[in-house]
């Protein structure tokens, strides 16, 4: 028999255990999901100025090759080359002892040509004086004239003789007709040069120097408006320093847009003292139209590209983020201006756009521009 208590018992159990499995099986309570992060800038207002970004070289001002002007012996260089020279100084010397002896024979033959006219002179006026004496024919007079003109024409030969060997004798004594820098001996010391054929050395100038660019033609009305105002500034990186700007000033537009390239020449002429530009170089060129006052601008990371248009994520007063087109002015690498669809003081995303939608909440962070790297300090000398 049965014991009616034990199969009470084993029920009891079973329900028991059943009710504890049935509670160990059901969904746990949910926890809240963290809000993504998202990193943000604050949209200002600044003066920013409108410029026209390309690239150009450096061109020297005047380019001077001293040649040989005498047929000579080259006896030296007065100048190291690479050095700076001024207008004036001594460059090189050829021998000038020939041209010295010449200087003496033309001396000597104008002295004699003088001389000659002198007495061609006394005798013309006795001539004149027996001609009115009957002593003599018109004959012997003429023929005393005509000796006399001869005379005066052998003093002037002998006199642009005696020039021409000055000048050659002065040729001898190469000087530099500019400001500028020496460059590489193109003969050695020592060696005969030839009149107008034999070069010596090349002089540039470079302070101050050119710098030549082009811009698209799309650009002319916007330049020529505003050079018209007065001059337009310039600045110019080179390689090796491109947070160093090196300020000038745009002083020549060329008269005709090439056809085959639709593009403008333009020259700007800047400052060197410190010989940071160099005629050949390769430099980024930032001409600048004007400043625009009060422009509302955001870094450039801010800005998203759809099929509509430029748009940016900006974060409202709870946390969440709205998509909003916006219509932009000018772009540079680290900003942008906005002309419509931001106002200052905004919050705008500057990262974790991926994923945002309009309504989304977000874990705001303020945005830390980097510090800019220092300069070497080799590009800045």
């Amino acid at each position: 028999m049965i014991d009616v208590r034990i199969c009470w018992r084993v029920r009891t159990y079973a329900a028991i255990l059943t009710t504890v499995g049935v509670a160990g099986c059901g969904p746990k309570p949910s926890a809240t999901a963290p809000l993504p992060p998202a990193t943000y800038a604050v949209a200002k207002e600044q003066n920013v100025p409108l410029t026209i970004n390309t690239f150009g070289n450096c061109v020297t001002i005047a380019d001077v090759t001293l040649q040989a002007q005498v047929t000579g012996t080259l006896t030296r260089f007065a100048v190291q080359q690479g050095a700076l020279v001024k207008a004036g100084d001594l460059i090189a010397e050829i021998d000038p002892a020939p041209f010295q002896a010449a200087v003496q024979e033309a001396k000597g033959s104008l002295d004699s040509a003088q001389a000659q006219l002198a007495n061609a002179d006394v005798t013309l006026q006795r001539q004149q004086q027996l001609y009115k004496t009957k002593t003599i024919d018109l004959a012997d007079l003429q023929n005393a004239e005509a000796n006399q003109l001869q005379a005066q024409g052998n003093v002037l030969t002998a006199q642009g003789q005696l020039d021409n060997a000055q000048i050659n004798l002065g040729y001898c004594t190469i000087k530099s007709p500019i400001n500028g820098k020496a460059g590489v001996y193109m003969v050695d010391a020592g060696n005969l040069v030839t009149a107008s054929n034999t070069q010596l050395i090349n002089i540039q100038t470079i302070d101050p120097i050119y710098v030549d660019f082009t811009v698209s033609e799309n650009d002319f009305t916007a330049i020529r408006k505003y050079f018209s105002n007065g001059e337009l500034p310039i600045e110019v990186t080179i390689p090796g320093a491109p947070d160093k700007a090196i300020p000038g000033k745009l002083t020549f537009i060329n008269n005709s847009i090439a056809s085959n390239t639709g593009t403008l020449s333009l020259r700007g002429t800047f400052a060197n003292p410190d010989a940071l530009l160099w005629p050949g170089l390769f430099v980024n060129v930032r001409l600048i139209l004007t400043t625009v006052g009060n422009a509302v601008t955001i870094p450039s990371m801010c800005v998203m590209v759809g099929q509509t248009g430029p748009y940016v994520f900006k974060i409202n007063a709870d946390d969440s983020v709205a998509l909003q087109p916006v219509t932009l002015g000018q772009r540079r690498s680290d900003f942008a201006v906005v002309t419509s669809g931001v106002s200052t003081g905004d919050r705008v995303v500057t990262a974790g756009q991926l994923g945002l939608v309009t309504g989304k909440k977000v874990n705001p962070t303020l945005w830390q521009a980097p510090a800019p790297l220092p300069a070497r300090q080799d590009a800045a000398k």
